[in-house]
C-alpha cells in the first residue's frame, strides 16, 4: 500500500505518521519525504496484511484529527518477467528560468525512459542572489534503446538551455 500525506509543515509529522502506521501493524518499506513551500508531504510505502490495510483505511480520519490529509493507494505488483533497462543518472545546473524540467522529461518521454527518482531546488547564487536550478535525476532507458542517442539529444538540449548537464555512472 502507498499512503500520500501533505501538511502544513511542522515538527512530529514524520512521528505522526510512522506512529499511526506501525500502531495499525504495517511495515514501512520505501518512503520520500519533503518540505515544500511550507508544506510537508509524505509518500510512504509499506505492507501489512488485508485486515491491518483496513483498519488503515478506517483510521485516515485519525491522521486528518491531526491536521494530515492523506489518501491511501494499492501499491502496483512489480513485473519480474520484463527485461531491466539501462540505469541513466544524470544531474543539472542552471540560472532558473521556466520550462527546463519540461523540456528533460519531454526527451526522456519520447524514448520511453521511465523516470525512477526526480528532485529539483532553486537557492541562491552565493555572491549575486540569483536564482539557482539544480536538478538530479535516475531513470531506466529501455532494454535495447540507445543511450548514446539519448544523452547526444540532452547535451544537445542542454546546450540550447544553458544547463550544465552531467551524466553520472
Amino acid at each position: 500500500m502507498i499512503l500520500f500525506t501533505v501538511a502544513q509543515d511542522r515538527p512530529g509529522i514524520v512521528d505522526d505518521v510512522s506512529s499511526f502506521l506501525f500502531e495499525r501493524g504495517a511495515n514501512i518499506e520505501d518512503s520520500r519525504m519533503a518540505a515544500l513551500g511550507g508544506c510537508f508531504s509524505i509518500m510512504t510505502l509499506f505492507s501489512c496484511s488485508p485486515e491491518q490495510a483496513e483498519t488503515i483505511k478506517g483510521g485516515l480520519d485519525h491522521l486528518a484529527g491531526l491536521g494530515l490529509e492523506s489518501s491511501l493507494h494499492e501499491a502496483a505488483p512489480t513485473d519480474s518477467k520484463k527485461e531491466a533497462g539501462t540505469l541513466l543518472k544524470m544531474d543539472a545546473r542552471a540560472m532558473d528560468h521556466p520550462g527546463i524540467v519540461q523540456k528533460l522529461v519531454h526527451v526522456l518521454r519520447l524514448h520511453d525512459v521511465n523516470i525512477i527518482s526526480l528532485n529539483t531546488k532553486v537557492s541562491k547564487a552565493p555572491l549575486s542572489g540569483a536564482p539557482l536550478f539544480a536538478l538530479v535525476l535516475e531513470a531506466e532507458v529501455p532494454a535495447g534503446a540507445s543511450i548514446a542517442t539519448l544523452k547526444e539529444e540532452l547535451t544537445s538540449l542542454a546546450g540550447q538551455m544553458g544547463l550544465d548537464l552531467n551524466f553520472k555512472n
